[in-house]
């Protein structure tokens, strides 16, 4: 066998060099914190958690003003339909023209309406915009002819048969 030659054998790795390559590579990667993006990502992070935060104090703050909102026109409604209740009961007591109207309260202010009828003759000599203002402070639909607009707040006044 002395004619055969060996087998040649195809490139080898060379080791040392593949592992001061990695080295250098897991150096220069290590250096990549440095990097602006890298080394202010967790700035940024804190910031955007930081608005996160804000933002749901905010939601939280708006969420309590709007309850508390509600409560107060709950209890303005309430307290005002309270009182109407009283004054439409007092009202359909009235029997003559020349007495006074106790006013109704408009809901969402719980106060007396500007406008609003000193007595039954004085419902029955208003006009259409007046008409109008009243009852759309008292929520009621302004719809119709002065005539029915007339009826319609007597009813709501809580108005009965009045004679002069």
């Amino acid at each position: 066998m002395a004619g055969v030659n060996p087998p040649q054998l195809a490139p080898q790795p060379d080791f040392g060099s593949l592992s001061q390559g990695l080295q250098e590579a897991a150096t220069e990667l290590a250096n990549s914190a440095n990097l602006p993006a890298l080394s202010q990502g967790n700035a940024i992070m804190q910031q955007m958690q930081k608005m996160n935060d804000q933002m749901q104090q905010n939601h939280q703050q708006t969420q309590r003003q709007m309850q508390q909102q509600l409560r107060t026109d709950i209890t303005t409604l309430r307290q005002a339909s309270v009182y109407n209740s009283a004054a439409r009961l007092e009202n359909s007591n009235i029997r003559k023209t020349d007495t006074a109207i106790i006013a109704l309260h408009g809901p969402t202010i719980n106060a007396n309406i500007a406008g609003f009828p000193a007595t039954p003759a004085h419902l029955a000599n208003m006009t259409g915009p007046a008409l109008d203002r009243v009852l759309a402070a008292l929520g009621q639909p302004t719809n119709g002819k002065t005539a029915a607009k007339k009826q319609r707040l007597r009813f709501y006044t809580g108005l009965r048969n009045i004679s002069d």
